[in-house]
């Protein structure tokens, strides 16, 4: 396994990988690639790490607002992926809910010592909003300016709504698969996300009025 340790560091150090075709074409299921890497296979660690590496990098800028974090982060999750692939258990949810489940506790733990941890509020939601009705403030964004205005109002949310709206509005996940990473029902998962964009639309207002 040594092999596979040295070619994980190497990547997630750098941030780049060079994944064999064998293993990325036809693309393998994330279980059949997990049984490769416990083997010491570092063509099926590329493959893994070119399918999760972006999407898990964002996760964590965008509940952190920090690069080097993120890049911490991600290193220490496919080393710990690498190091105990068997604490996988695929019964328990998807491969994709398992590293981001990490990526989510070892970012928590980072802000907490780095003291920018922000508040947890309890959930409420809107009794006069209707979450079939939501209107999507990303779908709204045109232009670099407001992109990083929205960057800046997803961070000064209170953390539990700014996890909802990292997995399901930037990362496109489903309530479910979001529910499972965090630990709460689907319910609970879509009235954080309507709160948390009902903050943004307050925030985005705000900023455009200041214009």
């Amino acid at each position: 396994m040594e092999g596979i340790y040295l070619a994980a560091q190497w990547i997630t150090g750098a941030r780049k990988a060079a994944t064999s075709k064998a293993m990325a074409e036809p693309p393998f299921p994330d279980q059949e690639l997990l049984r490769q890497v416990a083997r010491g296979n570092e063509a099926a660690f590329r493959a893994l790490y070119d399918r999760y590496q972006g999407p898990l990098y964002r996760f964590v800028l965008h509940m952190s607002g920090n690069s080097a974090t993120a890049e911490e982060v991600i290193q220490e999750v496919f080393l710990l992926l690498i190091g105990k692939p068997a604490s996988y258990d695929a019964e328990k949810g998807s491969l994709a809910g398992y590293l981001f489940g990490i990526a989510r506790n070892l970012t928590r733990g980072t802000m907490r010592r780095a003291r920018l941890d922000m508040p947890i509020v309890k959930d409420d939601v809107d009794s006069n909003g209707d979450l079939a009705s939501d209107l999507d403030v990303l779908a709204e964004l045109s232009n670099a300016e407001l992109l990083e205005n929205l960057r800046k109002a997803v961070l000064a949310l209170p953390e539990q709504y700014r996890e909802v709206v990292a997995l399901c509005d930037l990362e496109e996940m489903n309530y479910a698969e979001v529910a499972a990473i965090l630990g709460c029902s689907p319910g609970t998962v879509a009235s954080r996300l309507h709160r948390a964009r009902a903050l943004l639309r307050s925030k985005m207002g705000c900023q455009k009025c200041m214009r």
